[in-house]
């Protein structure tokens, strides 16, 4: 299994046990990255999808109306050890992130009291890029007091993981699309979940019409109709049986997608 290229970068981190927190945009892997993360160092997965309406009683837990604590992840995962996951950190309501601050110094305060976290226990979050909020509704740019309890990872697209998860057929359009959004210098992102959303619908048979729907404008699928002309039936030269195939293959490595960096992703 292809890993996402940061995974190393993470897990050394996470293992020396500094909160580390994913900044991305959406369907970039940051959520399947944590995860992963957790797996390879045998620690328990917890996750907290972290919104306007997180309560300090989600993340601490409550003691009920005949006095019975009842505990929440982070109780147990502070307790007993595990990988805990602040989700869209950047969604949730910044005062109760404040009950959070006194992790750094190996505590936290519960309602039945002081927990010293467990030697094993790990914090990770994820965000959205701070400085496109405007394109993601009910966030906020995150506090420079909470971002310094973190060591930031940008999270970009993996280009060769995304490779791993769809067909060279898919792959190709997906990146001719990306290069026609940033032709027409548009905000639309194209991100690997749709890429893998778009696979499932062609394995079924539903994908009509829908590479109009992920570009979003006349105009651009205009452009991608024109760009997938010639779009090439292999993946590599000694696959092909035709000129016409090679010369396809040839003309998209030099022309159709975009940028020599990407050119040698792609191929």
């Amino acid at each position: 299994m292809i890993l996402h290229n940061k995974y190393e970068e993470v897990t050394a981190l996470t293992k020396a046990g500094i909160p580390v927190l994913l900044t991305g945009e959406k369907g970039s892997g940051k959520t399947t990255l944590a995860k992963q993360v957790a797996e390879n160092i045998n620690l328990k997965f917890f996750s907290m999808s972290m919104t306007r309406q997180t309560t300090l009683s989600h993340l601490m837990g409550f003691v009920s109306v005949n006095g019975t604590y009842i505990p929440s992840q982070l109780y147990e995962a502070a307790s007993n050890g595990g990988l805990y996951l602040l989700d869209e950190l950047d969604g949730s309501d910044p005062n109760v992130l404040l009950s959070l601050n006194t992790i750094e110094n190996g505590f936290i305060s519960f309602p039945t009291g002081i927990v010293e976290v467990h030697k094993d226990f790990r914090l990770m979050a994820t965000a959205n890029p701070q400085n496109q909020h405007e394109f993601y509704v009910g966030r906020s740019k995150l506090d420079a007091a909470t971002l310094d309890r973190f060591d930031i990872i940008e999270i970009e697209t993996d280009k060769n993981l995304e490779r791993s998860l769809i067909s060279f057929d898919i792959y190709q359009k997906i990146t001719v699309m990306r290069s026609i959004v940033e032709e027409f210098n548009s905000s639309k992102h194209i991100s690997m979940r749709d890429s893998m959303r778009y696979q499932v619908r062609k394995d079924l048979g539903l994908d009509e019409g829908f590479e109009k729907r992920i570009l979003s404008s006349d105009a651009m699928f205009s452009r991608f109709k024109e760009k997938s002309k010639n779009m090439p039936s292999k993946e590599d030269q000694k696959d092909c049986e035709t000129f016409e195939e090679l010369y396809k293959l040839a003309l998209a490595q030099t022309e159709v997608y975009g940028n020599n960096e990407e050119k040698q992703n792609v191929f």
